[in-house]
């Protein structure tokens, strides 16, 4: 008997210490979950870019030709053609256009080609603007000349600005021609181009090409 109690009392503290962890885990627990709690969510963010888009109703095929317009002599009356373009984009755009010169091309005939280019009234999209300016195309009641600047060649006449100045001094986006500086979405614009052949003998056997851009940029 006097041997069996240490026993006994180190068997109950044995029991006793793994016993009152788990009591103290427990109440631990259920302290930690005894909580009030909120949250508040906003789903559904989402991020989408703007467009610029512009196109035209040329379809592809040059305005002007040779082999359409045949060969120029002086005296034959100015020779128009029309454009519409199409801005659908969804940002506010201004639009500009310039005289590029392609890769090889000639140039020696641009001092005697007279040419203008007038804005006329702006259309709907399902409005055909023909390309010998037949159809589509009106003038504004004071018809818009684009290229305003005081030129050599034309100091007082605006519709006098030769194809020579047009793509020395409107070469690219920077320097462009102001078609519209402030382009709403769903805008279709006419444009005519017209020219004419100086009275000039130096202009004889001679050939020039280039092509017309517009380009849309983005407003701030």
């Amino acid at each position: 008997m006097h041997h069996r109690a240490p026993r006994a009392r180190r068997t109950a503290l044995a029991v006793a210490v793994p016993i009152g962890l788990v009591t103290s885990l427990a109440l631990t627990w259920g302290s930690t979950q005894a909580a009030f709690y909120a949250s508040t969510g906003n789903a559904g963010n989402s991020w989408q870019t703007g467009s610029v888009v512009l196109d035209h109703s040329a379809s592809g095929s040059a305005l002007f030709a040779s082999a359409s317009d045949v060969a120029l002599k002086p005296g034959l009356p100015p020779r128009s053609r029309c454009i519409r373009l199409d801005y659908t984009g969804t940002l506010p755009a201004d639009i500009r256009m310039y005289v590029g010169t392609p890769s090889g091309s000639a140039i020696a005939l641009d001092p005697y080609l007279v040419m203008s280019v007038e804005r006329g009234t702006d259309v709907s999209s399902t409005t055909t603007v023909a390309a010998d300016c037949s159809t589509g195309f009106t003038p504004t009641a004071t018809p818009t000349y684009l290229d305003s600047a005081t030129h050599t060649d034309a100091p007082t006449v605006e519709t006098s600005r030769t194809l020579a100045h047009l793509r020395a001094q409107h070469a690219d986006y920077t320097t462009g021609i102001a078609v519209n500086p402030a382009t709403a979405p769903n805008t279709y614009m006419t444009l005519r181009i017209t020219y004419s052949l100086k009275d000039d003998n130096g202009a004889q056997n001679k050939q020039s090409s280039a092509t017309f851009t517009w380009e849309a940029r983005n407003t701030p």
